[in-house]
């Protein structure tokens, strides 16, 4: 019997893009060097980020895969359904704009982080719900993010050469997981 070989062509428009996201999550764990969270406190004269406290609220859920800190450059507006947020996600991450922080500990009430990253701009600083399912990444819902009032637009956060920005803390609620499209708030 003759089997007859998959190629880029005959794949369709989902398998292309769970594709594409494997890579690029490939990618950014082989070129990871070591800015994820690391301890409070920590002498950063030569290096950059920011810090501040993760408060959960609720019973964290069974489906838990991970739950991480997030930074992006960008913040994905006008987006309306998940392709274009797929897409948004892949082209950030393969254009390094975003930052994974290493997984929190499960079962916390608080979490204090710090997060290393380059100097710049950060619009959007989450906490992402990954749950255990084969294709994690689809199912990724934000838990809260860094807002300095009640905007639905999180605050921008800018993050000078060489200093830490603190108190970037984040109210992250498991009773207000976003559950449909967009999973952030709008």
């Amino acid at each position: 019997m003759k089997r007859q070989l998959t190629t880029l062509s005959t794949m369709n428009i989902n398998d292309k893009r769970s594709i594409i996201l494997i890579i690029a999550g490939l990618l950014i764990l082989a070129c990871y060097g070591g800015h994820g969270l690391s301890p409070t406190g920590q002498n950063a004269t030569d290096s950059s980020g920011i810090s501040g406290t993760v408060k959960f609220i609720g019973n964290w859920p069974d489906s838990t895969f991970q739950v991480i800190v997030v930074a992006s450059k960008s913040y994905p507006r006008n987006i309306t359904d998940k392709d274009s947020l797929y897409d948004f996600i892949s082209n950030e991450l393969i254009l390094e704009n975003i930052i994974l922080s290493d997984t929190i500990p499960m079962n916390v009430d608080q979490y204090n982080y710090t997060l290393n990253l380059k100097p710049g701009v950060y619009e959007w600083i989450l906490i992402a719900w990954f749950p255990d399912i084969p294709e994690y990444f689809k199912g990724a819902k934000e838990l809260g993010a860094y807002y300095s009032n009640s905007d639905s637009i999180p605050e921008s956060v800018y993050v000078p050469p060489g200093e830490f920005v603190e108190n970037i803390d984040i109210i992250a609620d498991f009773k207000n997981i976003h559950r449909e499209l967009p999973f952030f708030k709008k």
